[in-house]
């Protein structure tokens, strides 16, 4: 895939509503325009001022497009599994089947898709939703691990989502310091790729909602 194939799956298939949406997160944070104003900023406009991202993003990094979607994915890994609970351990002479925590079947679900080279963009908003429905159980859970979870883009609220990753840290240096996961402050770099990604496919997820939809298996 490359950087215009996502932009065009992304920015121009939204409808305003959730077109709207996307500005109101990505304008001014991520993307910025010196001389038009956001209001006036037009599908085909973002479309090509996120590609001229992903283009310098690709010449400041020396990294393919498809090299940051793989950088992307690892990322919500990361921050997903440390939340999801484990299978129990099967006991000697115990011949009942060890009942998996659905957290667990849905994240190794997406963990094994991930593995596939040359993901289509329908795996990568499947996999984008399993493990954002996941994180979002996660910031509510209050630090437990979680055995089961809403798997319905209802429960998906991008700003909710962004706004955790943003206060995500990781240990840092010697002596152990901690620091932002996803620093901001170098626009072009992976872990502001992977929040512009985000933010992307969420919007996507949430444009192609269908009205009921119910949590299933």
């Amino acid at each position: 895939m490359t950087h215009k194939e996502f932009v065009e799956a992304t920015v121009c298939k939204l409808n305003q509503p959730e077109f709207n949406d996307l500005k109101q997160l990505l304008l001014g944070e991520y993307i910025s325009f010196s001389i038009i104003d956001h209001e006036a900023v037009t599908k085909d406009i973002l479309a090509e001022k996120v590609c001229d991202y992903f283009i310098t993003l690709e010449a400041k990094t020396g990294k393919a497009f498809d090299k940051h979607i793989k950088s992307y994915l690892n990322d919500l890994d990361s921050i997903v599994e440390p939340h999801i609970a484990k299978a129990p351990q099967a006991k000697k002479g115990d011949t009942a089947p060890v009942m998996v925590p659905r957290s667990r079947k849905y994240y190794e679900k997406a963990v094994a898709a991930k593995k596939g080279k040359n993901l289509s963009m329908t795996q990568l908003v499947d996999y984008s939703r399993i493990m954002m429905c996941l994180y979002t159980a996660a910031i509510k859970s209050e630090g437990k691990p979680i055995d089961n979870f809403e798997y319905a883009a209802d429960c998906l609220i991008p700003a909710n989502i962004v706004e955790a990753m943003r206060s995500e840290e990781i240990a840092s240096g010697f002596p152990p310091a901690r620091k932002k996961r996803f620093d901001a402050k170098e626009p072009y770099s992976d872990a502001v790729c992977t929040l512009i990604l985000l933010i992307l496919i969420l919007c996507l997820i949430i444009n192609g909602k269908v009205e009921g939809e119910t949590d299933h298996e």
